[in-house]
């Protein structure tokens, strides 16, 4: 073999030595991004994730994450505040319902590689209880089984002021699951998400106008808390 070919082949293994042991170096001090650990939390939750009605779906709020003993050392309270923002965000945007306020805890795992990140949540308890509650004029009320009334008239179960409503304007019944409203006969009607309805199924989140009022109607979990 010519020496000039030796010489080009030389320079050529040199060239791969040097790139694979680049290669390696970079994973070896590969750092663990933020988005990383987000996007696992998010993962966990999506698995999480247990159907609760037909328009709820719930989701435990407490979350543990384990990374190598060196990545914990970066991993900041600003950071995790930043990435508890992300996981909100999430959930909000899948429709989930939270068992509670979200909470990360970040824990280091010397079996893990730097760079690695594990993401363990609580189960969801299958058997949940619902709190209808309805907030109006500043003010958040709880709703019981049964059925109450809304209107004008100090008859009303809800009393308001407001002269845009009927002496008794709005009923809203809730069987321990279901939660449903029923105008009664009112003058000026009665509106759920922008539509005039005479009587139909409250889900979390509906928005509800009588008169000059305006109602939010939300379901939480009561008993939905995640078992340790």
């Amino acid at each position: 073999m010519k020496a000039g070919i030796v010489g080009f082949l030389d320079k050529a293994e040199a060239r791969i030595e040097g790139g694979v042991s680049s290669l390696f170096a970079k994973i070896s001090k590969r750092h663990l991004q933020p988005i990383e650990i987000s996007q696992a939390v998010k993962n966990a939750m999506d698995v999480a994730a247990t159907a609760a009605g037909e328009d709820r779906v719930l989701v435990p709020h407490r979350y543990l994450i384990k990374v190598s003993d060196h990545d914990s050392q970066e991993v900041t309270e600003q950071l995790l505040k930043a990435i508890r923002a992300e996981v909100v965000a999430h959930a909000s945007q899948k429709g989930y319902r939270l068992t509670g306020e979200i909470e990360l805890k970040l824990e280091a795992d010397a079996k893990l590689a730097r760079g690695r990140v594990q993401v363990g949540s609580a189960a969801v308890k299958s058997l949940v209880t619902w709190q209808p509650v309805i907030t109006f004029n500043g003010e958040r009320q709880e709703l019981k089984s049964g059925t109450v009334t809304f209107g004008r008239d100090i008859s009303a179960d809800f009393a308001i002021d407001d002269r845009g409503l009927s002496r008794i304007h709005f009923e809203i019944a809730f069987n321990g699951d279901v939660a449903a409203i029923r105008d009664l006969g009112s003058t000026n009607g009665t509106f759920v998400d922008g539509a005039r309805i005479s009587e139909v199924v409250l889900r979390s989140g509906s928005k509800i106008t009588a008169g000059r009022t305006e109602f939010d109607f939300d379901l939480l979990p009561l008993t939905g808390e995640p078992s340790e």
